[in-house]
């Protein structure tokens, strides 16, 4: 994912701005993935008949943009950030800041503000704004923006511990050591038992437990497809494309480590909720796929038919993350989600 660079076709753009009038949850207040899966299809290579279709197939669970308090001020946003009816009014705002300001001015400012709950809704919120950077569309980053507003959702303050460790696998294994965490997330939505598990006092100062050095955003990274990998979790998919959206949007961060602090007790959070299961060399769930790789080609045309918006988006992030790192992991959680068979050998 390059931000800034808007890319795709004409449907592509008049697709994006037709979402624009609705809500950013769906008719069940889950997050909208219209915008992300169809940034997604188009990377991917899907045509234009393609991405009609998904439209229209998916705005069945869309809703208008409900009213709200306006929101005027940078003081008024602040308040205003976690509050559900956040989303109209905080889109008005940014869209009034982005015309006057500029879109890097804006998004730096406000990110500042909203790293430290950048796992509410599942990471839908970050997500949706890192999709939008790379549209290069003031309306779409002010949307995008709006959504971390709304579900903004922090998990505890830092500079209560110290830091253990600089592997993220290591300090998740840590964590993961708590049994009296693992019963602290027994229900509810993603974010809501990740919010659980940041109530339990015994998650205080965890997210001073990973030493941030330069290379730390890379392995948490690969953390998170490790433990994707491993567990073929719903949850921790959300960890992977949530991570490959932190990496988006940090050039807008001006405190990195605060952010690699941030994205590791989100991830740990996550963790939590599935179990904390031991950590294990993820190649063996995925060994058919490391061991015969299929391409990339294979995998992006199977992604592309899929109806399933995770699918879609798991196998962009997976593609977009390997052209940088170049992990075979990726590319066989890819082809796993995707249902692409390892190659004959």
């Amino acid at each position: 994912m390059g931000q800034g660079d808007p890319g795709g076709s004409q449907v592509l753009a008049e697709l994006l701005d037709d979402e624009l009038a609705y809500d950013a949850t769906t008719g069940t207040r889950l997050s909208s993935h219209l915008p992300m899966a169809l940034v997604a299809l188009d990377r991917l290579g899907a045509g234009d008949e393609r991405l009609s279709g998904f439209a229209r197939d998916y705005a069945r669970r869309l809703v208008p943009v409900p009213g709200g308090e306006p929101i005027e001020t940078f003081d008024a946003w602040r308040a205003a950030r976690g509050r559900l009816d956040a989303y109209g009014p905080a889109r008005s705002y940014f869209e009034a800041r982005l015309a006057s300001d500029g879109l890097a001015v804006v998004v730096r400012r406000h990110l500042a503000h909203l790293v430290d709950g950048l796992s509410g809704a599942a990471f839908h919120g970050v997500i949706r704004l890192a999709y939008a950077l790379e549209s290069a569309s003031d309306a779409r980053v002010a949307a995008g923006l709006a959504y971390l507003t709304q579900v903004h959702q922090p998990l505890g303050e830092r500079g209560l511990a110290a830091a253990v460790t600089d592997d993220p696998g290591a300090a998740l294994g840590r964590v993961g050591a708590l049994d009296e965490l693992r019963l602290a997330s027994a229900s509810g939505t993603i974010g809501q038992r990740m919010r659980a598990v940041a109530d339990h006092e015994g998650f205080r100062g965890v997210v001073d437990w990973l030493e941030i050095r330069e290379d730390t955003p890379a392995r948490l990274v690969d953390a998170a497809t490790a433990l994707y990998a491993q567990t073929d979790d719903f949850t921790a998919l959300h960890g992977l494309t949530g991570s490959h959206a932190i990496l988006v949007v940090a050039p807008f961060v001006e405190d990195r480590a605060a952010l690699s602090a941030w994205w590791f007790q989100a991830l740990a959070a996550a963790y939590v909720t599935i179990g904390a299961p031991r950590l294990e060399d993820p190649a063996a769930a995925v060994g058919p796929w490391l061991a015969a790789p299929v391409a990339w080609e294979e995998i992006a045309a199977s992604a592309t038919t899929s109806d399933d918006e995770h699918v879609i988006k798991l196998v962009y992030t997976a593609r977009s993350l390997d052209a940088t790192a170049s992990t075979p992991l990726l590319r066989a959680v890819a082809a796993r989600q995707a249902g692409v068979e390892p190659a004959a050998t």
